[in-house]
């Protein structure tokens, strides 16, 4: 079975070469974007594995990722959250890493590599999560 991930990234290309990147290249991943975050938000219901969150949006909006985060956290505290961004700030990352997710991952040439690792690592560290419970149920 395929672990869906959701990822909010407003850049069309750069939606597309993630898509292209976890379903086809790793096969592992089934892929839902967004453009928007709010659309993400009412879509949650889906039950996505991980979420994969932009900091920023286009400039229509005055929210940041952060913001997004701080929601996400607040309603669905239990999905992963991986912060992905070009914002190269100290401050930035400890208020994300703070605020409960998982990993900050800078995109440059090794964040899809960074991205893999990470998404693998949640999924390694779900199953033995999994695997426990049932173990103790018993």
């Amino acid at each position: 079975m395929k672990n869906l991930v959701f990822i909010v990234e407003d850049s069309p290309v750069q939606q597309k070469m993630l898509q292209v990147h976890f379903e086809e290249t790793l096969g592992n991943y089934t892929v839902r974007t967004f453009s928007n975050p709010d659309d993400l938000l009412v879509n949650l219901n889906q039950k996505p594995f991980a979420i994969v969150l932009d900091h920023f949006f286009d400039s229509k909006s005055d929210k940041t990722g952060l913001f997004y985060l701080k929601e996400l956290k607040k309603s669905y505290g239990s999905i992963p959250v991986i912060y992905h961004t070009t914002l190269n700030d100290d401050s930035v990352k400890k208020e994300v890493m703070d605020l409960g997710a998982e990993q900050y991952i800078l995109k440059d040439s090794a964040s899809l590599v960074r991205l893999r690792t990470a998404l693998d690592s949640l999924h390694e560290k779900l199953s033995k999560k999994g695997l426990l419970q049932r173990l103790f149920r018993r």
